[in-house]
This record gives C-alpha cells, sequence and structure tokens, in this order.
C-alpha cells in the first residue's frame, strides 16, 4: 500500500515535535522543519535524475535557478549545512 508523502510529513513532523516536549527547542523550529523537507526533496530529486539539474527542476516543478540556489542554500553538493 503507498503512503502519501502528507502521511510521511504528518509522522515526522509529530515525531520531532513530540521529542522536543519537556526539551530546549532549536531556534526558528518551523523553518527548520520547512527547511529539512525542502532538502530531502533537492537531494533525492537530483539522485533521481543523475544530478541532472534541469530534469531535477522539472521533477519538482521548479526553475533551474531556484534549484540552483537550493543547492547553494543546503551546500548540497559540498558540505552539508
Amino acid at each position: 500500500m503507498a503512503v502519501s508523502i502528507e502521511e510521511i510529513l504528518d509522522r515526522y513532523v509529530r515525531a520531532y515535535l513530540t521529542y522536543f516536549e519537556g526539551r530546549k527547542k532549536p531556534a526558528k523550529m518551523y523553518d527548520k522543519i520547512v527547511g529539512l523537507a525542502e532538502k530531502a526533496a533537492v537531494k533525492i530529486a537530483l539522485e533521481k535524475t543523475n544530478g541532472n539539474q534541469l530534469r531535477a527542476a522539472k521533477l519538482l516543478g521548479i526553475n533551474r535557478n531556484t534549484l540552483h540556489s537550493k543547492i547553494k542554500k543546503f551546500k548540497i553538493n559540498g558540505e552539508e549545512k
């Protein structure tokens, strides 16, 4: 049975937020969660297209320049953020 991305993200975010109950929370937790999901999508799209940025951008439904800025933001081809 296929699991929707919404279900996967729901489980992930639920577990992540539960983990931090009663603990010190990271600064800007919302931004952290969104960034992790965005980074995963970019990395996986690049893996699926063997590093072809144009095809990865099309797969994600974004502009190639946007993809390139995400690669730089998350330092995907070098040291990871």
